[in-house]
């Protein structure tokens, strides 16, 4: 006679099922805003002793926030637009609202060979 032997395994339980998904949804995102400058108008005047030039103007926000941390450079170029001189300054007020200006005054050498001004804004 021959003996049978049968072995039984339990069945291991079935994973927990996976959680639902969030349903998926869509949201409108505000436009950017950031703050964009133009320059206005240049202004020059010579000092008393003919030593130094007063380079003044208006960076305008025509952007749509006001902006922070705003550098103007001004460079005195010469006829083949190479720079003689750079200056670095800050508006007033720093803070400029959107359509509003801000001021700015430089000094550079009254050096005869400047011929033209170029005038650059950068901010946040």
């Amino acid at each position: 006679m021959a003996a049978i032997a049968l072995g039984c395994h339990p069945r291991p339980a079935p994973p927990p099922p996976a959680p639902a998904a969030p349903p998926l949804s869509e949201e409108s995102i505000a436009p950017s805003t950031s703050a964009e400058f133009e320059i206005g108008p240049i202004k020059q005047t010579v000092g008393e002793h003919d030593t130094l030039l007063f380079i003044e103007g208006t960076v305008r926000n025509v952007g749509t926030r006001p902006s922070r941390d705003v550098k103007v450079w001004v460079e005195g170029l010469d006829d083949a637009s190479n720079v003689v001189a750079r200056e670095e300054t800050l508006p007033d007020p720093q803070e400029i609202p959107p359509g509003t200006v801000g001021r700015y005054l430089v000094k550079l050498p009254n050096d005869p060979k400047i011929k033209t001004f170029h005038v650059e804004a950068i901010g946040r």
